[in-house]
């Protein structure tokens, strides 16, 4: 993939600056009418404290493939060939010989892809890949981050050798988790942040692809509504918001903030639409929540103007409300929304701290405490308790 930054650009141009709910609209006006903070080489992050998404949520069924502890759970779906080696591999596993589990599994990767295709049927790239998850997960639990960077990598360029057209919706979003995955593996790799920007550019520029590819043809817009956007069953907004997140980290990360703003504002958009009217899953309520956080640090970064300031508090106000109208709405504590809302408070007390109103920043970062000693995020009481300890000070 050859380095491009009109890339971002021309993936702004699928996505309409409009969408936002009502209640955050007029965030997005003041974000996009102010340039002025969204240099390329920017200040080193605030003293704003902010949690990110682990790729865990990335949906399960997409990223890895379930079903190797029980033979008969996938005995059919693959050839003799590489069903003998999988046996030998899942029943090494099973007896805690992690060694041979390696061997034979990588056995039945190299037999699964010199095979004919065709001896796969259905959707022959989720069966072959899968066999590469699953050892590359196997080796990042033995930290053998290398070798699972290379697997991954060679899962990944099998897919993309094959024409978009040929590949079903859930073979091309496997490419799509594979490459998210592959971009968080970068650093513990070593590998240099050009490939990191790249891969992850080419996983959020393949699923807009794929969702304007999946739109109905009546729909002839040129343009992704993530407000309306209507999902197929087999993928969920976590699967389409996750990219969108890791490369608006990245950019937050290198300081290019004019692309990490917008890629947030789409995340914020799809996660917190009603879509039609159905309920909006409580831990999608969070991870916009999350995004809304990240919104508020990216803007308060540098030099705190009271326009700016202005700005990022209305973000954290709604990431809070948010995380209260999801809380109210679950029938038990969600970890995702407790670790957020712990996340959220901080960012309100900083925040009140910067406007010098000490008695309400104290309020949140008491509040902050409590809820990251009750979430047991020991980063959270750290962070709570020096603010506190500052306040006194």
């Amino acid at each position: 993939m050859n380095r491009n930054p009109t890339r971002i650009i021309r993936l702004a141009q699928l996505l309409p600056r409009r969408g936002l709910p009502p209640q955050y609209r007029p965030c997005l006006r003041s974000l996009s009418t102010e340039r002025s903070f969204l240099r390329p080489n920017s200040p080193p992050r605030s003293n704003v404290w902010i949690a990110t998404m682990v790729l865990g949520t990335l949906g399960a069924g997409a990223l890895g493939y379930t079903g190797y502890d029980a033979y008969n759970n996938w005995r059919n779906l693959y050839p003799l060939e590489v069903r003998l080696d999988l046996k030998r591999g899942i029943a090494a596993k099973n007896n805690g010989d992690r060694e041979s589990s390696a061997y034979y599994k990588r056995l039945a990767w190299e037999t699964a892809t010199r095979l004919p295709i065709e001896e796969f049927k259905t959707e022959p790239y989720l069966k072959i890949t899968g066999i590469a998850i699953d050892l590359a997960g196997e080796l990042e639990e033995d930290g053998k981050h290398q070798e699972a960077f290379a697997l991954y990598s060679e899962a990944l360029n099998l897919i993309r050798s094959r024409s978009p057209e040929l590949l079903s919706g859930p073979e091309r979003l496997r490419a799509v988790c594979i490459a998210v995955k592959l971009g968080q593996l970068v650093q513990p790799c070593g590998v240099a942040v050009e490939e990191e920007e790249n891969i992850l550019v080419w996983a959020v520029e393949e699923i807009l692809k794929l969702l304007l590819d999946l739109r109905e043809k009546s729909d002839t817009s040129q343009l992704l509504d993530m407000e309306k956007l209507k999902l197929p069953k087999w993928m969920t907004k976590t699967d389409v918001s996750v990219p969108l997140q890791e490369l608006g980290d990245f950019y937050g990360r290198v300081g290019k903030l004019e692309y990490a703003v917008p890629l947030y504002q789409q995340g914020v958009t799809l996660l917190v639409s009603d879509s039609g009217g159905a309920p909006i899953p409580i831990e999608d309520l969070c991870r916009g929540a999350q995004l809304m956080n990240n919104i508020a640090e990216l803007i308060i970064r540098g030099d705190p103007t009271p326009e700016r300031q202005q700005d990022a508090e209305t973000w954290a106000q709604n990431a809070l409300a948010t995380l209260q109208l999801a809380r109210k709405g679950a029938k038990e504590a969600v970890p995702t929304c407790e670790h957020a809302l712990a996340v959220a408070l901080f960012n309100a007390g900083m925040l009140r701290e910067l406007a010098g109103d000490q008695k309400r920043a104290r309020s949140f970062f008491l509040a902050a405490f409590e809820q990251s000693k009750s979430s047991a995020m020991e980063e959270g009481v750290a962070a709570a308790k020096d603010a506190l300890d500052r306040q006194v000070g």
